[in-house]
């Protein structure tokens, strides 16, 4: 079942056959570096299988979805969103390295924007990025509002946070 489209992109729910692609993504270092530590198959496997479970959870409001590119059924990565310890709505979206570069990013956050405000119905989202990701920052500076930057002791890094109302 399609949750939303793009131009380009369609976002479905995780499945279990999503994992190779999952694994490549969470297996790699230049896609994990500013999130977590890069995960083995298993590791991935018992992630995607996390994912998975929460959609029918009603404790705790946790979302994350495959996007696929409409033209090959491939799938790009993830995107989604979550209610983070702040009790804030957080979204969340992360490609494979092979997918870099076409401007996907871009058009997987305003259709997630879109859906979360219309069809989930949310009225603010969040952002938190390290700053050492240009790429991230590029696109939510075009979308949505920076509030502030501070170190995050947890990740260990300077983090910046963006929101954006309904």
């Amino acid at each position: 079942m399609i949750l939303f489209e793009t131009k380009r992109l369609f976002i479905r729910r995780l499945e279990d056959s999503d994992l190779e692609s999952f694994y490549d993504m969470q297996g790699n270092p230049n896609v994990m570096r500013y999130i977590k530590k890069t995960m083995s198959f298993e590791e991935s496997k018992q992630e995607l299988n996390r994912f998975i479970g929460y959609y029918e959870s009603t404790d705790i409001f946790f979302k994350i979805w495959a996007v696929i590119e409409r033209n090959s059924n491939q799938f790009l990565g993830i995107c989604g969103v979550y209610e983070n310890d702040r009790s804030e709505f957080e979204i969340a979206y992360r490609l494979r390295e092979c997918f870099w570069g076409n401007g996907f990013g871009s058009e997987i956050a305003k259709g997630l924007f879109r859906y979360c405000f219309d069809q989930i119905k949310l009225n603010e989202l969040t952002a938190y990025v390290s700053t050492d990701n240009v790429g991230s920052i590029r696109i939510l500076e075009k979308e949505m509002n920076y509030v502030e930057e501070f170190y995050a002791e947890k990740e260990n890094s300077i983090e910046r946070k963006y929101t954006l109302k309904k």
